[in-house]
């Protein structure tokens, strides 16, 4: 193909080109003109440059409006126009620093009347749900003169300052009770010791303390202060006073579970102190000790060790922002067993009855209430709070308000029982903080009948002590048996073993 243009096309692209150019220069002379680029005035003076700093949240957030907060902390807004002339102080624009939440050191009520918090119109079915079980597990009354002192002690756990009890057919407060110094089949409900005092140690099933420092543990959940007095008959002692005696009398021969869920509540977390046996003691070393423990050779699944384990870790979060080192790895054996618990969870909600060994459903409401209700309750003091709304817990926790609500007329072991109610309580007060708050403060000026006291048993101490200087099987007990000690007990001898062997062949 030739590439030379032809003639023809040649003229057709000579006049295109000069009609354009024409048309061009026709519209600058005619046509208005166009946009130009702005030029500075070199001769003026520079304009200051305006430097405008931005933060990292400001980068970090969002573009999008905020949401309104109704919740029940929600500020209720002011339904008065402020005055524009009056200018407020510095000191009314900063609020006042909050207290440290914990259990308080003074007993001394407040007199006024604590006020309700708004509720939001919109609740949680859960909610209701939770509040219903609670309030009717506060109708299973205890008698003063028929329940043993393990049984009303984890009553007191449970509902705490609102707990009551019957005593001659009146309905008294089982704390300001058992501060009274009663007595059970002739033995107190507390004894005095060198170091200061306890609770009457285990000297039959449920009947006292079924572990070292339990009831110390339950009265550190229900948030007795230090000053709190307790009679033994012989004299008054505090809940300062039990804590003493607990450091001085702690030791890895018997059972630290609830000695560390006590020290948690009371404590602070790097506390050190010198044992009875001038050992040297720490909450640290109590974590170390109680980790050593295998949770499902220990009672109650070792819901209660791992339950401890949390509640220290908890206390030292709070101050330190990292874990590190014996706190770090308690840390990870609680998360271990949350997701335990997790995967053998029951469609109905309810936990396995085996607790950690295995998947198992109980059809027994007992035993479905009391394993079920041991797990959640570690669970609550264990899981963080993003995750409290999870479905799996959501349905463990409907799951055990519907069984005390469903059979509220059914007779319940007391210690399964008050297990459960005490996951709920905790639930609610994590998830609903301010109306717990409430509650608590309602419940401490509630007006009750007033208790009347037993009469002391003057000398009991003394006689207690002594005897267990001439029995020693007392620190044989048990409960009160070390892990270690118990396995070279269940030990056969030599000729049983011989026996055992041979029986295989018969």
């Amino acid at each position: 193909m030739n590439s030379r243009m032809t003639p023809h096309l040649w003229i057709k692209c000579s006049t295109l080109i000069v009609f354009t150019t024409v048309l061009q220069t026709a519209c600058d002379v005619h046509a208005a003109p166009g946009p130009r680029l702005l030029v500075p005035n070199i001769s003026d003076q520079p304009a200051k440059i305006r430097q405008v700093n931005t933060t990292e949240t400001e980068v970090e957030e969002p573009l999008v409006a905020r949401k309104p907060d109704l919740s029940i902390e929600a500020r209720k807004p002011n339904l008065v126009a402020d005055d524009a002339t009056s200018k407020k102080s510095k000191t009314d624009a900063v609020p006042e620093p909050k207290p440290f939440p914990g259990i308080a050191k003074k007993t001394t009520p407040s007199m006024e009347k604590p006020t309700a918090p708004e509720v939001p119109k919109i609740v949680d079915p859960l909610d209701k749900l939770v509040d219903e079980a609670i309030e009717v597990s506060h109708r299973r009354m205890l008698h003063t003169n028929v329940h043993t002192p393990w049984q009303i002690a984890h009553g007191i756990l449970a509902l705490r300052w609102e707990y009551a009890l019957y005593q001659n057919k009146k309905r008294i407060r089982a704390i300001d009770w058992v501060s009274t110094g009663p007595n059970f089949r002739g033995r107190p409900w507390f004894i005095t010791t060198d170091n200061g005092g306890k609770g009457h140690p285990f000297t039959e099933p449920y009947a006292f303390e079924g572990h070292p420092n339990q009831f110390l543990a339950f009265y550190g959940m229900a948030g007795i202060p230090l000053d709190h007095k307790i009679n033994t008959g012989e004299k008054t002692i505090t809940i300062a006073d039990m804590i003493r005696n607990a450091k001085a009398e702690v030791n890895t021969d018997e059972e630290i579970t609830w000695t560390l869920w006590a020290f948690s509540r009371y404590l602070p977390w790097d506390t050190e102190w010198t044992s009875n046996r001038s050992e040297e003691w720490s909450i640290e070393k109590l974590v170390r000790v109680q980790m050593q423990s295998e949770p499902t050779k220990s009672a109650c699944g070792g819901t209660h060790g791992l339950f401890a384990l949390a509640s220290a870790v908890n206390s030292y979060a709070k101050d330190q922002k990292h874990l590190r080192g014996t706190w770090l790895e308690a840390s990870m054996r609680v998360r271990q067993y949350i997701e335990y618990a997790r995967s053998m969870q029951n469609r109905d909600g309810s936990f396995s009855s085996k607790y950690f060994e295995g998947p198992e459903y109980a059809s027994d409401v007992n035993k479905r209430v009391s394993t079920t209700g041991h797990t959640l309750e570690f669970i609550m003091e264990a899981l963080p709070q993003k995750r409290l709304n999870e479905p799996w817990v959501r349905s463990a926790v409907s799951r055990i308000a519907n069984d005390l609500i469903q059979y509220k007329s059914q007779p319940l072991e007391p210690g399964g029982m008050y297990h459960a109610i005490d996951s709920l309580v905790i639930y609610r007060e994590r998830t609903r903080p301010k109306y717990a708050q409430y509650l608590e403060q309602l419940a401490k000026q509630k007006d009750f009948d007033q208790p009347e006291p037993s009469e002391p048993i003057v000398g009991y101490s003394k006689r207690f002590q002594q005897q267990q200087q001439n029995a020693p099987q007392y620190n044989y007990q048990p409960q009160y048996q070390n892990s270690n000690q118990s396995n070279q007990s269940n030990q056969p001898t030599s000729r049983q073993a011989r026996r055992r062997f041979f029986s295989r062949f018969r």
